[in-house]
């Protein structure tokens, strides 16, 4: 509002001046008209800074050799949850009578409708195993779990688990905001940026809010994406059901204001008044 509220002073000058004008010669009178449109548009679009568009603005435009980092935040993987769905497998051996090949049967299968939802005590039910506790452990913890009680039942068991619904929340001023389904666990934030389609112009890069759940405590974090000390936040590495915010800069909230913008409408029409009673006296 400040950028605005600046231009509404530096109008009102330019009008006072531009009412004592009047007696001025004709080309004057025009030349000035032109400067006062030029200094209305400099100053709308000066509201956004330029250097706010790029991200990761402390690497340097040329460099004889990579930029290395050694404080980036490393991957941990993901801890399962309560509440979350697994896409569980177990495949095992099954040998054939006589010199037949041996064959893989899978035993397990899944999909979003049907697939093992951990349950409120950390639990999922599985075929012959009964129920597994999974929540706390990594998708290779839960793997290796699932696998030592899968042989006293199978053959040689070969289990996969992963998160199914690994999904995040991108909100605010990008393309394309909405919930983002992975189909892998290893997400990043610039990851979750590029499916929501990029910021758009407006979007401030250097104030993106992440909300992360934990237990029943929720954390917040703020990442600047113009600079490389945005790969050693802790939320770099995203978590299901993370929640990531762009905030609209200055400029789109004062252009979105419908007061500022009614305004403006009476500011312009009074510049063209103005005008056309130059024009008026200096046909006189």
């Amino acid at each position: 509002m400040h950028c605005h509220l600046f231009l509404y002073y530096i109008m009102s000058l330019f009008l006072i001046k531009f009412t004592k004008m009047f007696n001025l010669h004709m080309q004057k009178r025009y030349n000035f008209v032109l400067l006062l449109l030029f200094v209305v548009y400099a100053m709308n679009t000066s509201c956004v800074a330029t250097k706010n568009l790029r991200y990761l603005q402390d690497v340097p435009d040329t460099i004889s050799a990579p930029m290395v980092m050694n404080h980036a935040a490393p991957y941990t993987e993901p801890k399962i949850q309560i509440n979350d769905i697994l896409a569980i497998t177990v495949q095992t051996v099954v040998q054939n009578p006589g010199n037949a090949p041996i064959t893989s049967t899978s035993i397990g299968t899944f999909n979003l409708l049907n697939g093992f939802q951990v349950d409120k005590n950390g639990y999922v039910e599985f075929a012959l195993l009964g129920f597994v506790k999974v929540a706390g452990l990594t998708t290779t913890e839960a793997r290796e779990l699932i696998k030592q009680k899968a042989k006293d039942f199978y053959n040689e068991p070969v289990v996969n688990v992963r998160i199914a619904n690994f999904n995040v929340d991108v909100l605010g001023d990008v393309a394309k905001p909405g919930i983002i389904n992975f189909p892998d666990e290893k997400v990043n934030i610039m990851d979750a940026i590029a499916y929501s389609g990029d910021l758009n112009i407006t979007g401030k890069k250097n104030n993106v809010l992440v909300v992360r759940s934990e237990g029943e405590n929720q954390k917040f974090y703020r990442v600047d994406l113009r600079s490389t000390k945005l790969y050693e936040s802790p939320c770099y590495w995203l978590r299901q059901r993370d929640q990531i915010y762009v905030e609209p800069n200055k400029f789109k909230l004062q252009t979105s204001d419908q007061t500022l913008i009614r305004n403006l409408g009476i500011l312009s029409s009074l510049v063209s008044l103005a005008s056309l009673i130059v024009v008026f006296k200096s046909i006189k």
